[in-house]
């Protein structure tokens, strides 16, 4: 049995959420719709020794990690409507003093504003979705304080009696009820949206990047219409003469959309992902799973293998792809957990914020049930109040999680790639319970075709060489693009790149695993 054939034998089977927008692909369509940019002066230097050469040859010769890819390079400050708009605001307001003098006047900035508002939405780099729950807040908080110049201003038809003994207490009924209902649709609408929307301001990868990644993969879709995996074979003796060889499976998408796609913690452009299959003397051994940089291990004996029509187990293991984030678990699964991987200080700090101001409403939320719930989950649990996992599976009245950060949906519940057989009898879980509608609902685009094709990777091409980000660099090294399936991520300050464990000492990854795991 050739490489080829091997790795076809035992080739994972992907299932990933209903919502899932970025499938695995071939890197070169992706290539030919970057730019390829310097992030020291060694890259510098080396980018203008190669300046002429076509971006998909000229990356494997880059010998510096000081480079960044980046994928959308479209405009995205939508100047032209901002010229439109103030074109035709002038008109409209010379027009409403031509037909009703001032009042025309008013009306025309007036609709000048709302148009200002729309583009405002339709062309802000921040998440957009943020836009319509601000509104509705602001006019709730308008209808608290309106009065307050009724109040403020004494009618002649309504005595002072009434309006002060009567009227006034109502008022002030309306304005407790209307405060607590504010208060309740902030944090419920718009504060779980903070903290994505700070990471988006910081970010280089924000809602309107990941949008337009979107579109320009779909269009990759329509001429790539295959999923494809990198298969690569290694052949290895251990300290006990016991023959292995390692099947890995590297998988690359275009865009890593977690924060989006399910409020979890970071956005890039590029992601890379493996899974391996281990087999210990021709046996198959264990499979190892990339997630978050790290990874974990299952048992063979351990793992769901795909069914054949007759209802037989193949050798075809089933992994489950969490959405956005793409990282690979062995079992359908919604994981929440502050520590799932490392993250950044800054985004701990906005996940312990966020349940920290969820929890301290729900303690004085008037609703007697969700504040009982409240105390009794805090009870259960006897975590510290004031822990970074303190609010880790704190639910409210309508059994829904209170902390919007971080989440992994690998629920399996959406397109399948790879091995077809009986996939009904497959786990699922569904994702829609977990995420807004707007999340679970929303557009997405699936290649055509269901099985894998397989690019063998031990000739190494020369993309492989390439020492830099797959994704643009950001302030924030969370929210930067990844290094390809070879190389760890460039040290800052430092022009050399080491080598993957996982790719030049696959063995010593299984080991560190295993450790992990006992």
């Amino acid at each position: 049995m050739n490489d080829l054939e091997l790795l076809e034998k035992y080739e994972p089977v992907l299932r990933f959420a209903k919502s899932e927008r970025f499938f695995p692909m071939r890197v070169e369509p992706y290539l030919e719709q970057c730019a390829l940019f310097p992030s020291g002066t060694h890259g510098v230097t080396e980018l203008f020794a190669h300046f002429h050469e076509p971006l998909v040859g000229r990356i494997g010769h880059l010998n510096s990690g000081q480079y960044y890819l980046r994928f959308v390079n479209k405009p995205l400050n939508d100047s032209d409507a901002w010229i439109w708009w103030g074109g035709l605001s002038l008109v409209g307001v010379a027009a409403g003093w031509f037909l009703m003098k001032l009042p025309g006047v008013e009306l025309g900035v007036a609709l000048s504003l709302i148009a200002a508002l729309v583009i405002f939405m339709l062309a802000s780099p921040i998440r957009m979705r943020i836009i319509p729950a601000v509104i509705a807040a602001v006019f709730f908080i308008v209808l608290e304080i309106a009065p307050i110049w009724f109040f403020l201003h004494p009618s002649e038809y309504i005595s002072i009696a009434i309006e002060y003994f009567v009227l006034f207490p109502i008022y002030l009924l309306l304005l407790f009820y209307l405060s607590v209902r504010v208060m309740k649709f902030i944090i419920e609408r718009i504060l779980p949206e903070g903290p994505g929307l700070v990471m988006d301001m910081l970010s280089q990868a924000t809602e309107k990047i990941a949008r337009e990644a979107y579109y320009q993969y779909a269009g990759i879709l329509e001429k790539e219409p295959q999923p494809v995996y990198y298969g690569r074979v290694l052949r290895e003796m251990d300290s006990q003469n016991n023959s292995w060889t390692i099947l890995q499976y590297h998988f690359f998408y275009a865009f890593n959309d977690w924060r989006l796609a399910a409020n979890g913690m970071n956005h890039h452009e590029g992601d890379w992902e493996m899974t391996a299959v281990y087999l210990k003397n021709d046996s198959p051994y264990a499979l190892l799973l990339s997630q978050h940089g790290a990874g974990n291990i299952e048992p063979w004996e351990g793992v769901i293998k795909a069914l054949d029509k007759q209802g037989n187990e193949t050798t075809h293991p089933v992994v489950y792809v969490a959405l956005g984030s793409h990282a690979n678990y062995s079992k359908p699964d919604v994981i929440r957990s502050p520590s799932m991987y490392k993250p950044g200080r800054l985004q701990r700090i906005l996940y312990w914020m966020d349940g920290i101001i969820h929890t301290l409403f729900m303690l004085i939320n008037p609703d007697q049930k969700a504040r009982q719930i409240a105390l009794k989950e805090i009870q259960a649990k006897r975590t510290k109040f004031l822990a970074e996992d303190a609010f880790m599976y704190l639910r409210d009245e309508a059994d829904h999680y209170v902390v919007s950060l971080p989440m992994e949906i690998a629920s399996g519940d959406g397109f399948r790639i790879g091995f077809q057989g009986d996939n009904l009898k497959e786990g699922v879980v569904k994702s829609s319970s977990y995420i807004k509608r707007v999340m679970s609902d929303r557009k997405t685009s699936r290649p055509k075709v269901k099985e894998w094709s397989r690019v063998l990777l031990n000739s190494e091409p020369g993309w492989v060489q390439y020492k830099g980000l797959w994704g643009v660099k950001s302030l924030l090294s969370e929210e930067s693009g990844p290094p390809g399936p070879k190389w760890d991520k460039p040290i800052k300050g430092q022009t050399g790149v080491n080598e993957r464990v996982r790719w030049g000492k696959p063995l010593d990854w299984l080991a560190a695993l295993e450790k992990n795991k006992h």
